[in-house]
C-alpha cells in the first residue's frame, strides 16, 4: 500500500504549522522576523513553506504594512476571524 504523504511533505507541513504557532505567540511579524525566528530555532528556511504558512493557512492574515530600512514589508498575524 502506498503512503498518502511522503516524509518530505509531512516535514513541510510540520514546518508550516510551526510558523503559524510562532505567529500566534509572537505576531504580528514580517517575513524577515519569521526567517530570524526559524534560524534561531535551528529550522530550515524555505520560501515555499513560508508561503504555505502565510497564504494557505486559514489562521494567518495580513495585518498591514510597515517600513523597515526604507522598504515596505507586510505584517502577518494569527487570526481566528
Amino acid at each position: 500500500m502506498r503512503r498518502r504523504w511522503s516524509e518530505e511533505r509531512r516535514n513541510n507541513q510540520q514546518q508550516a504549522e510551526w510558523i503559524v504557532a510562532w505567529l500566534r505567540k509572537n505576531g504580528p511579524a514580517t517575513i524577515r522576523q519569521i526567517v530570524c525566528a526559524l534560524n534561531e530555532a535551528g529550522r530550515e528556511v524555505k520560501a515555499h513553506i513560508i508561503q504555505r504558512a502565510l497564504i494557505k493557512s486559514p489562521f494567518v492574515t495580513k495585518a498591514g504594512e510597515t517600513s523597515i530600512d526604507g522598504d515596505i514589508h507586510a505584517l502577518w498575524k494569527f487570526s481566528t476571524d
